[in-house]
């Protein structure tokens, strides 16, 4: 009797490895399964961030991007005002010289058309965000590479301010971000949980951790239908 109740036991024994990697694998699908449509967007993000930088009435200009269309990519357009060569380099390690064949200083929006880069370009969101909206900014720093920054939207409103020659303006549309973004973010994407641009990092506030400001995805699809996508001279140094 004492055999048999050992034996029983040592069948048991032999399940429990079993029953525990079977009990570790859906305690991790449990946890990662609410951050899965957060980490899903991120590879379109990497896919068509790119890093844009040059030099600008004596100093160095630079800034993120990301590629919207086939050989078209957008920044803010502080980041090229006055740079005369402007260099844009993909995840992938090769840069172009892109050529500006858009420029908009009071939405803060330029384009920039390049040619050999290796980017995939993300859409545009079909829809504007909406308070509660969160993704995540992909931002390329020259030294740091691709890092990704969680955002949240705490509103979305008209704006009238100063464009980025200090002249008075109506800016449109403004996408208040709770984000920890920093100088240096200008241009980037801001991907929503479905992989979609919602808007575009311009600025972050002054004394605000945690505050920064996007243009609104109407405002980039309204740039996008106006510019006739044709070489511009170089624009005035900004004089913020």
């Amino acid at each position: 009797m004492l055999f048999e109740r050992l034996k029983k036991w040592r069948r048991w024994l032999l399940w429990l490895p079993a029953l525990g990697l079977l009990l570790g694998w859906t305690l991790t699908w449990a946890f990662d399964a609410p951050q899965r449509a957060v980490l899903a967007e991120r590879d379109n993000i990497r896919a068509a961030a790119v890093h844009i930088s040059g030099a600008a009435c004596g100093q160095f200009s630079e800034g993120s991007g990301f590629a919207v269309e086939s050989g078209l990519v957008l920044t803010s357009s502080h980041v090229v005002a006055g740079v005369e060569e402007i260099e844009v380099r993909s995840l992938a390690g090769n840069s172009v010289v892109g050529v500006l064949v858009g420029f908009d200083p009071d939405r803060d929006i330029a384009a920039i058309s390049v040619s050999g880069l290796e980017v995939s370009p993300v859409a545009l969101s079909p829809a504007v965000a909406t308070a509660a909206d969160e993704g995540d900014v992909g931002t390329v720093h020259r030294d740091l590479g691709l890092e990704f920054v969680p955002y949240h939207v705490k509103r979305r409103v008209p704006v009238v301010g100063k464009n980025i020659y200090l002249e008075e303006v109506e800016l449109g549309y403004m996408l208040e971000l709770r984000s920890l973004l920093s100088a240096g973010d200008s241009g980037a994407a801001l991907v929503n949980v479905d992989g979609e641009v919602v808007g575009m990092v311009y600025a972050v506030a002054r004394g605000e951790r945690d505050q920064s400001y996007a243009l609104d995805r109407d405002e980039i699809a309204g740039f996008l239908a106006e510019i006739d996508r044709n070489p511009l001279p170089t624009p005035p140094c900004p004089t913020f």
